[in-house]
């Protein structure tokens, strides 16, 4: 991979935006379950708007689940792309330092 550049204080901004992205979306996703839960009982008391209130309230919860995974999945990629920065820096370090210890090994300035 000829060109390629990691910058850990980029991929820190990055994952901490991406973090930032998931605690947005909970935010809306809360927003848009009070205005689901505020509607109540909007399709009537009979036994057609009771099925299709039952109907309606399974594919709710089934889409709040998928939203509430795609945050937490949102929120966990912001913190992996933030530890692939610090790994990434630590090992920068690691080899700076190694490099060092081997030119003074063989005489030189460290």
């Amino acid at each position: 991979m000829s060109g390629l550049q990691i910058t850990p204080d980029e991929l820190e901004k990055a994952g901490k935006n991406i973090e930032g992205t998931s605690e947005t979306f909970n935010t809306v996703l809360e927003e848009f379950r009070s205005t689901i839960e505020g509607i109540g009982d909007a399709c009537g008391g009979d036994e057609i708007g009771g099925l299709i209130g039952d109907a309606h309230q399974a594919i709710y919860e089934a889409a709040m689940e998928c939203f509430q995974e795609a945050a937490q999945s949102m929120k966990d990629a912001g913190f992996d792309v933030q530890d692939f920065a610090i790994q990434h820096l630590a090992a920068d370090e690691e080899i700076a330092q190694a490099f060092k210890t081997f030119q003074s090994d063989m005489g030189g300035k460290g």
